[in-house]
């Protein structure tokens, strides 16, 4: 990874569906060494997928919730991870060293469907800590700003 890398994976963050053509006009490349390293990025798998980011609430999700939880001393934390995943109102699960042990983001219509969540993450014997609406994320250009950041370093 050098600098250039970092700053067409910026590029990318910021808007997967321009061009190989597009982002060499900005970083003044040719579109096939864009290419030839964005395959390699690939391949390598730093890039793992492209995806669509959606806003919830114009889809009349308009229960965003983070919970804190930690998992049953007795089970997988793998396995425990795998279950919530597949409670379809999961959009992301983040396990860690501390306590909590475990973040899960869901979305849903309404507050019943959100205690509906909570009652399965309750039936699988998890600790839940709390249960908190999110109001607003700010993580919109975060990670193409960081990127930009870590092509101007050299200590890699």
């Amino acid at each position: 990874m050098d600098g250039t890398d970092f700053r067409i994976l910026a590029e990318l963050v910021e808007n997967s569906k321009q061009s190989y053509v597009e982002i060499g006009r900005k970083l003044a490349l040719h579109p096939n060494v864009i290419a030839y390293r964005v395959n390699r990025l690939e391949d390598q798998g730093i890039i793992r997928e492209y995806t669509t980011l959606v806003d919830f609430s114009k889809l009349g999700l308009s229960e965003q919730v983070v919970v804190a939880a930690n998992f049953p001393s007795d089970s997988s934390r793998e396995d425990i991870m795998k279950q919530i995943c597949e409670i379809p109102e999961t959009v992301n699960v983040i396990s860690s060293l501390g306590t909590p042990e475990g973040l899960v983001f869901i979305v849903a219509r309404n507050k019943e469907d959100v205690n509906a969540v909570l009652g399965k993450l309750r039936s699988m014997n998890l600790d839940i800590d709390f249960a908190s609406s999110v109001i607003r994320t700010y993580d919109e250009g975060r990670l193409g700003t960081y990127f930009r950041a870590m092509a101007g370093t050299d200590e890699r």
